[in-house]
């Protein structure tokens, strides 16, 4: 077995990730970005504009990054961007027996961090750029987060209002929320990028593509209806303000618990795989790509 050499993994991670960018399908990108405008900047801009007052540029982030429907939509998004992951072609066995299994494998969960990463860092300028002459850049929250309801007391059930939610800026300062909101995601995109990976090591890519959809569906439908059995699922781990009552400051769960549960599942999908990789029989490339 050759020695693991972070040089080499990179270099086919870059490579690999360098066309993944380049695929046609990322036109996909444009049209989830219009379609979070529509669904979540515009209503915040209209509660604004019906205000008189700005919006905090991150807020339609954070709205973005804890909406129970936007968060069925981007890991959606994001397996179909990488439903070929890990990338198979007749050179993969070659590549392979050169670089060895473990450089292989490490190549394509550094592809995963930068898809991942790169994916959200998308979405986040989507959300920011628009608010940039619009907004203001400050540790604290507009007053149409916390206040539109107030003011407008027979419009409190707005669907803005409900894209900021007491949970939500009663408990934590804009800039934890957005941080810990991007982190949370990320680690929500690691998990279904990891499951397919395990899955293709296994010979199951087909499989392990409907159990990601069912998976991500699960934690929606679990998230909807609040039941308990939604924190066995990523989704709820990823949003922060079912973490929290609107007054309390005891959380309904901790937040660490949601770090450690994502952690260990991405580490253990990470040990899984490493176990997979040393007994697979690459003689037949085909057999990873179905």
């Amino acid at each position: 077995m050759k020695k693991l050499n972070f040089k080499q993994a990179f270099s086919c991670a870059r490579t690999e990730y360098v066309k993944w960018v380049c695929d046609a399908r990322m036109i996909i990108l444009g049209v989830l970005v219009i379609f979070i405008y529509t669904f979540a900047i515009e209503p915040l801009l209209k509660n604004a504009e019906e205000m008189g007052e700005p919006l905090n540029i991150l807020e339609p982030f954070i709205a973005i990054a804890n909406s129970g429907a936007i968060l069925l939509i981007i890991p959606l998004v994001f397996l179909t961007l990488i439903a070929d992951f890990p990338k198979i072609d007749t050179n993969t066995v070659f590549y392979i027996i050169r670089v060895g299994r473990m450089n292989w494998l490490l190549g394509q969960i550094i592809k995963l961090v930068m898809m991942a990463l790169s994916y959200l860092a998308f979405i986040f300028a989507g959300a920011v750029i628009p608010m940039l002459s619009k907004g203001f850049w400050y540790n604290g929250w507009s007053n149409v987060a916390t206040q539109y309801a107030v003011r407008f007391p027979e419009k409190s059930g707005n669907f803005g209002v409900q894209l900021l939610p007491e949970n939500l800026y009663n408990q934590l300062s804009v800039f934890k929320a957005a941080i810990q909101s991007y982190l949370l995601v990320f680690a929500y995109l690691m998990i279904i990028g990891l499951l397919l990976l395990a899955f293709s090591l296994v010979k199951k890519k087909t499989a392990g593509f409907v159990f990601c959809g069912a998976v991500i569906s699960l934690g929606t439908a679990f998230c909807s209806i609040k039941t308990v059995l939604m924190w066995s699922m990523p989704m709820a781990n990823s949003i922060i303000w079912l973490h929290f009552t609107k007054y309390f400051r005891q959380p309904v769960v901790s937040l660490t618990f949601s770090i450690i549960y994502l952690c260990t599942f991405i580490a253990a999908l990470i040990v899984f795989c490493v176990a997979a990789i040393k007994k697979f029989n690459y003689d037949n490339v085909a057999e990873i790509a179905v």
